[in-house]
């Protein structure tokens, strides 16, 4: 998209293409920052944005307008949504793996061992290997009493409609630390599962399954809102 802005017969920017906005959530997303910084106008960033992981980005936008937008990416399109009544007996978990040939993979990945689900109800929907609509998928979460992954988006939008969500990963984001700091039902590993702290924050898991009547999360903020001021829509719902 941010090429698009070019003409492909012409190799120069487009005239008529006057705004070029540049919305990330993503700090350590360095190839796209730096297509970035040859051509935004403008750029939506957090305000839980990390600049210490961020390859320099946000100290290298000079004159562009920065807008600081308050919430995550699921603040924008998912809803708060009701938890099942009781957990069940055995609790219900969404697992979810990685290829790991993505843009991060190779650095973030880390294992999960199947002993990590054992005695709990399993829906698999490991990247390209899940039955259902994969679109739809983030609708099922609120349904589980719980998510294993491997994946911070699918961990972050878990988290935030009050699933607790057993993240394997050494990714590094500022939406991490903010979903931990605002009491959200997280759990975070980011090294080989063995020894003895892995058994205890994976028991910590399992434990905080039955424990969400507790949860009090902060106040839902209106990203939403915020965006379509910003692009001059207005929002129907």
């Amino acid at each position: 998209e941010l090429l698009a802005c070019r003409s492909p017969f012409l190799r120069r920017r487009l005239s008529s293409i006057r705004e070029r906005w540049y919305i990330s959530d993503t700090e350590p997303n360095h190839t796209a920052h730096r297509l970035a910084l040859q051509s935004a106008t403008h750029y939506v960033l957090p305000t839980h944005w990390d600049s210490t992981i961020d390859g320099g980005l946000l100290a290298k936008i000079s004159s562009a307008t920065v807008h600081r937008i308050d919430g995550l990416h699921g603040h924008v399109h998912l809803r708060p949504s009701l938890r099942p009544p009781a957990v069940s007996d055995p609790p219900r978990v969404v697992v979810r793996r990685l290829l790991g040939n993505g843009e991060h993979d190779q650095r973030e990945v880390i294992a999960i061992p199947e002993a990590a689900w054992d005695g709990l109800i399993v829906t698999k929907a490991d990247e390209q290997e899940y039955q259902g609509n994969p679109w739809a998928l983030v609708q099922e979460l609120s349904a589980h009493d719980g998510v294993i992954t491997q994946s911070v988006t699918m961990a972050s939008e878990a988290a935030l409609l009050g699933v607790p969500t057993l993240l394997v990963s050494a990714a590094q984001r500022g939406f991490l630390t903010r979903l931990e700091d605002e009491g959200y039902p997280l759990f975070r590993w980011g090294e080989a599962c063995e020894g003895e702290a892995w058994h205890s924050l994976h028991a910590q898991f399992l434990t905080g399954l039955h424990l969400t009547e507790a949860l009090e999360p902060a106040a839902w903020p209106d990203a939403r809102a915020q965006l379509a001021q910003w692009f001059g829509m207005t929002l129907i719902d």
